[in-house]
């Protein structure tokens, strides 16, 4: 399909629906993120994609195993483990002792292009000012 003027729009669809015959439907804002369950009564999952890029989580490592053999059934697919960035995101994994896991999400490098493509840097102080007000 690559090379072609419609390949993108095929691809979203030949693979939008095989997510959602795996269960999934995907979300009314965001049609390129889908949620669901892949057997009822597991955990869910969650899968974004972005052309042919796909970010997933579940709390269940048994159900991401067994997304990654029903996605394995569209074509040749690379998997390239833990993801650590992606569309200009920043994902830092920890790892606690009871066994949880938490990601921080940032935009840190994306942040520091754009300033730098302003001449600004994250040391220089701006002369803007805001009408915004933040209380923690």
């Amino acid at each position: 399909m690559y090379g072609l003027k419609r390949a993108p729009k095929l691809w979203y669809e030949k693979l939008s629906s095989h997510l959602k015959g795996m269960g999934l439907k995907s979300c009314d804002n965001c049609p390129c993120l889908f949620v669901g369950t892949l057997l009822e009564g597991n955990a869910p999952i969650y899968v974004g994609i972005y052309v042919d890029d796909i970010i997933y989580f579940s709390p269940s490592s048994a159900v991401e195993a067994q997304f990654e053999k029903l996605i394995s059934t569209i074509g040749e697919v690379d998997f390239m483990g833990q993801v650590s960035h992606f569309l200009g995101i920043e994902f830092t994994w920890h790892h606690h002792s009871d066994g949880h896991v938490s990601v921080n999400l940032t935009q840190q490098s994306f942040t520091e292009s754009l300033l730098d493509s302003l001449g600004y840097t994250l040391d220089n102080n701006s002369t803007f000012t805001t009408p915004f007000v933040l209380e923690f």
